[in-house]
This record gives structure tokens, C-alpha cells and sequence, in this order.
């Protein structure tokens, strides 16, 4: 139990090391679940409110959350989040409102990744950041997520389904490595111009679409 408390935890910490968030930004979690991510995520952004939305109102919701609450973050008060439901083709959330999109291991979920794309960038205000964190496969695989019956992505499907929506990445990190399935995290913005950084390697290459 310890050893999978750590790996857990690690997977936090480089997350919060990666994401930006500061009390002045209107943050919006996309496929929030019962709360385990964001929640656990807020006790290192002190003061940051949060727009939390999801399909399915059985798992996300106020019970759910206080009961995340109470495990991971009790300095949060529920009264900091902010619930909407969408659908499988819209956020129904404000558009040009969202400072940062966080996205946690929902873009293999969406059924029509166009259109939940197109809504997604619509959210977003003018030079606004996109976090998406997504576990991948090694390689293309019929084995489906249990809770979205969708297949997991390997990294380069996923890297061509951000492509073809008009978004580039401009920042990745490993977040988790469990051999056949491993996980990062992307900072991504709406634009066909970027600098890519693996902050593992160092290695910086400029993209510039003319």
C-alpha cells in the first residue's frame, strides 16, 4: 500500500510542478469524476476556484467531492467549486471565460473529439493555456478503459488528434511509468505556432506552421 500511495503521490507532485495555476486565474476541470484529481490538485494552489464539469452527475457531485474533500484537501471549502454538465459535445461552460482548461485522462473518453475540442477551445480566453494529462499505451490496443468503453491512446494518436483540433503543445513531462501504460502531462495552446520542450531532455525544437 505504501509503495502504491508513493507512486500516487508522485504523480501529483509532477503535475503540480508542472501546472501554473495562481489565485487570479479562472480555472475549469473537463471530466472532473468524483472530485480525486482536482481535489487532490487544489491543496497546492491555495485560493484558486474551480468551474467543475462532467457528463455524469452520479459521480460528480457535491457529496462525492466533500467526501474528497475531507480525505485529500479539508482546507478547501465545496463552496469553491463550481458544478456544470455537459454532454458528449459540449462543456455548457462560459465561453472566452477559462484562463487554464485542466483535462485529467478524458480525451480517450471523449466519443467525438471535434466537436468536444471545438468547444473546449471556445472556453478558452485569448492566450490561454489547455493542461491535458493522458495515461498511453505503448501500442495501438482493442483493450478498453472500463469506465468510457473507449480505447486507451498511444502517444502518437493522441499527439495527431491535438494536431488535427488546432492545438500545439508547448510543454511535456512524464507524470507516471508502469511498463505497458504510462502517462504525461501537456501544456497546450490554440495556434499553429509553438516551442515544444521535453523538460526531461531539454530538448527545445521550434514549430512554426506559415
Amino acid at each position: 500500500m505504501d509503495s502504491i500511495h508513493a507512486i500516487r503521490q508522485a504523480r501529483i507532485d509532477a503535475m503540480v510542478a508542472f501546472i501554473q495555476l495562481k489565485p487570479s486565474d479562472t480555472v475549469a476541470d473537463i471530466g472532473s469524476g468524483n472530485g480525486y484529481n482536482i481535489v487532490r490538485l487544489s491543496k497546492y494552489y491555495p485560493g484558486v476556484k474551480y468551474h467543475v464539469e462532467d457528463i455524469d452527475s452520479t459521480s460528480c457531485n457535491r457529496k462525492n467531492f466533500q467526501k474528497a474533500i475531507s480525505i485529500y484537501n479539508p482546507a478547501i471549502a465545496l463552496s469553491d467549486f463550481t458544478f456544470t454538465y455537459g454532454t458528449t459535445t459540449s462543456t455548457h461552460l462560459p465561453k472566452q471565460y477559462f484562463t487554464k482548461v485542466l483535462m485529467i485522462a478524458v480525451v480517450h473518453e471523449f466519443d467525438d473529439k471535434a466537436l468536444m475540442f471545438a468547444d473546449i477551445k471556445s472556453i478558452l480566453k485569448a492566450g490561454g493555456d489547455i493542461y491535458i494529462e493522458e495515461p498511453f499505451v505503448l501500442k495501438p490496443t482493442a483493450k478498453k478503459d472500463k469506465g468510457c468503453n473507449n480505447p486507451y491512446l498511444t502517444e502518437e494518436q493522441f499527439k495527431d488528434i491535438i494536431t488535427a483540433n488546432g492545438l500545439t503543445i508547448a510543454e511535456e513531462k512524464n507524470t507516471a511509468n508502469s511498463g505497458a501504460q504510462y502517462r504525461k502531462i501537456f501544456r497546450c495552446r490554440i495556434g499553429r505556432e509553438s516551442v515544444v520542450v521535453n523538460r526531461e531532455s531539454a530538448i527545445v525544437n521550434k514549430l512554426i506552421d506559415k
